[in-house]
């Protein structure tokens, strides 16, 4: 194998922010929920644009999400009907071309099974963040060990991913820092910024190389 395409998951290959989008269907019919909702949203923003630490904005969102297996479940059906149009194919092409595909997320495993599988991730392809429930299935936190629940933790899984694979160049395409620091640190030999879902100035100013759409990125990706 030649070639890795790691991507990100939120933002990217979904046409949201999975952890958000959970809440908020939570909170839905909650009194104050859509606040809690919009307070949640703000504090992954600021977390995707490098503002606040990715362990802090994990700490901070899952406080504030108050999620329980009793919620999870039906949100990661629903997440599973909000792919970005056009991702299936392009990971369907890469694929058929012979290049790795796989998914390398700070979201959670738990929320992302469903569309992953979809999109034809098969559970080696994935790299994400767990959940911990208490004995009610209250959500209480995450596996800390788990190097995606902290900053740069996203250019420890690409440069293993790279290694177990003996894959020659990896190249990794996301929407958030978190996805540049693979690049900057050295783990990825390339970055593509996608800002189909949401453009993240930031990022968009550092990428070598940025999509404003699936089809650019195709093209960034030579399919």
């Amino acid at each position: 194998m030649t070639r890795i395409i790691i991507f990100d998951v939120d933002s990217t290959l979904l046409s949201v922010e999975s952890l958000d989008f959970a809440v908020a269907r939570a909170l839905a019919s909650q009194p104050g929920g859509k606040a809690r909702a919009d307070e949640l949203a703000a504090i992954t923003d600021r977390g995707m644009t490098g503002a606040l630490d990715f362990r802090q904005s994990l700490e901070q969102r899952i406080a504030i999400a108050g999620l329980t297996s009793d919620d999870i479940m039906p949100a990661s059906i629903a997440l599973s009907e909000l792919i970005t149009p056009g991702m299936f194919e392009l990971t369907g092409a890469l694929r058929d071309r012979g290049h790795g595909v796989f998914a390398v997320s700070g979201g959670f495993l738990e929320l992302l099974g469903p569309a992953l599988a979809t999109l034809g991730f098969m559970p080696g392809d994935v790299r994400a963040n767990r959940f911990e429930f208490d004995e009610a299935g209250v959500v209480t936190g995450f596996d800390r060990e788990n190097p995606l629940s902290r900053s740069g933790g996203k250019a420890v899984a690409v440069r293993a991913l790279k290694g177990l694979t003996e894959a020659s160049t990896a190249v990794m395409v996301g929407d958030g820092m978190t996805d540049f620091e693979a690049f900057a640190d050295g783990a990825a030999d390339a970055f593509i910024g996608f800002g189909g879902i949401v453009r993240r100035e930031p990022v968009a100013a550092r990428a070598p190389a940025y999509a404003d759409s699936v089809d650019e990125l195709a093209g960034l990706l030579g399919v």
